[in-house]
């Protein structure tokens, strides 16, 4: 703990930081069921879980999408546009299926460009029969509006009956839809692929909720596709980092597919989910963004990929959220709580300052004692030691009041990073404190409060001083091209460290 101040913290924040990215992006989110079934990523802080209802996947399934055949020439024909207070629904009368779910608020269609490419939509059922599916996914309903908020889409054949009943909500999204079949053996309701988002060290795939509260979030990449999972699952769905397809329905089996698709010219790959259904259906369907609000009606909280701090970050969440909906204000609401936090933590902030001034008041002395010593580290180390004693100062002192706020920052790194509501609120010159700053100069002001930390504290060493202005403007380059909100806590937290330790020094010292 020799020579522990604010500047060591930094360095060690930064590599940290680092560690904890890497972590959170290459450990837990590898952590999900593989051939054998032994392997999930369970949200909630559980790296993996030590007990899990999710059986054995095979590489085989009764059900396939039929894509790359007959499916791609079949393109809707008919359709019904609702238009709602947040989003603009199209469904197909063709299928009964949702080919268009638009988010006014967030100005995304959640239909994604491969889904329209392989003709392929959510609500389709599938069957092992492609003769079945080919009928009741691609002939024509009858479609009538109950109400406003209501439609009713039947198919009637020789052999087959199907009824689609969907009710939505005020806003648009989708609260109950409820399903009758006849005549269909074997029947799988298809989610929808994978919402196509940046992730930002976030999950994004296949995500299930099993009975015994276990959240479990599949890579893509460990998919084989088609694979089968059982398990009792009571939601099942595709997750993005902002925006979630899922349903609320108890199933024991549901189907994932590893979906290719070019992009620039370049493959990559999405998923989709299917899940078994009884030929009578009552389901809970979301399709939307992962908004507190809105998942917290549906239970669907758990959603929100708070990673493995979630113990610290949920707290921390609820709180930011308070502030809020306070003051309709994200910017005002990260303000508040920087501000509590550093208010919450001044008393130790005091105590660190306090050993680090006495640290710069003991630097001759120990600058002394290390040339004296020079070639005795033993004789050296009891010095020290000694001094420490004498003057009352414990190098521990400075080390662990800073350590404890480590947790926190990297807890709220997660929430500001997986709230959606930050995408649509923009700060001065910034159109989203969910995307980076288009013109940098947040970073760069964020990185002129570390130097301003540094001059108001500057040490006798000129290599450490140097050294933290090199580390300002490494963190001014890392946090470029974060999203805005996460720069502007950075920012708001030296600004107020500043102030804490100008009080400190002038009055309490």
């Amino acid at each position: 703990m020799e020579n522990f101040d604010w500047r060591r913290y930094l360095l060690f924040l930064a590599i940290a930081f680092g560690v904890f990215m890497a972590y959170d992006y290459f450990f837990m989110s590898k952590q999900a069921p593989q051939a054998t079934g032994e392997q999930a990523q369970v949200a909630n802080g559980s790296a993996r879980a030590p007990k899990t209802n999710i059986q054995p996947v095979s590489t085989s399934a009764d059900i396939n999408l039929y894509l790359g055949s007959w499916r791609e020439k079949h393109q809707p024909q008919h359709i019904i546009t609702l238009d709602f207070k947040d989003a603009v629904v199209k469904i197909s009368e063709e299928g009964a299926k949702i080919v268009s779910f638009y988010d006014k608020r967030f100005k995304k269609d959640l239909i994604e460009d491969y889904e329209r490419a392989y003709n392929i939509y959510p609500l389709e059922i599938l069957t092992p029969d492609f003769d079945t599916v080919k009928v009741i996914d691609f002939e024509r309903y009858q479609c009538k509006k109950e109400n406003s908020q209501t439609l009713v889409c039947s198919l009637k054949t020789q052999n087959l009956q199907v009824e689609k009943v969907f009710h939505f909500t005020e806003g648009g999204y989708i609260d109950n839809v409820k399903i009758s079949l006849k005549g269909v053996d074997d029947p799988y309701l298809y989610l929808g692929m994978t919402p196509k988002e940046n992730p930002f060290y976030t999950h994004i795939g296949p995500i299930f909720k099993t009975s015994d509260g276990q959240v479990i979030r599949i890579n893509i990449e460990d998919i084989h596709s088609p694979q089968t999972i059982h398990g009792d699952f009571i939601w099942s769905g595709q997750e993005g980092r902002y925006f979630l397809k899922a349903a609320k329905y108890n199933t024991n089996t549901a189907v994932l597919f590893k979906v290719s698709y070019l992009e620039n010219g370049e493959t990559k790959y999405t998923s989709a989910t299917a899940i078994k259904i009884e030929p009578s259906a009552d389901i809970t369907y979301f399709v939307g963004p992962k908004e507190y609000d809105l998942l917290k009606k549906l239970d669907l909280v758990e959603a929100i990929d708070f990673g493995m701090l979630s113990f610290i970050a949920y707290p921390l969440f609820l709180v930011l959220y308070f502030f809020y909906k306070l003051t309709h204000s994200w910017v005002a609401a990260i303000f508040i709580l920087t501000l509590l936090i550093r208010i919450i933590f001044f008393p130790l902030s005091i105590t660190s300052t306090r050993s680090m001034k006495k640290m710069q008041e003991l630097a001759p002395k120990l600058e002394e004692l290390r040339k004296k010593y020079a070639d005795d580290p033993q004789k050296l180390q009891q010095e020290m030691l000694k001094l420490y004693k004498d003057v009352g100062f414990n190098p521990a002192s400075g080390c662990l009041p800073i350590l404890v706020q480590i947790p926190i920052f990297f807890a709220l790194y997660k929430v500001l990073v997986v709230t959606p509501d930050l995408a649509l609120e923009g700060f001065l010159w910034i159109p989203s404190l969910a995307e980076k700053d288009p013109y940098y100069i947040l970073p760069v002001l964020m990185g002129l409060t570390m130097i301003a930390q540094t001059m108001i504290t500057p040490t006798p060493n000129k290599q450490q001083n140097f050294m933290m202005y090199l580390m300002a403007a490494v963190f001014t380059l890392l946090f470029a091209t974060f999203p805005a909100g996460l720069v502007l806590y950075w920012t708001l937290n030296n600004i107020f460290n500043i102030i804490q330790t100008w009080i400190i020094y002038k009055y309490l010292s």
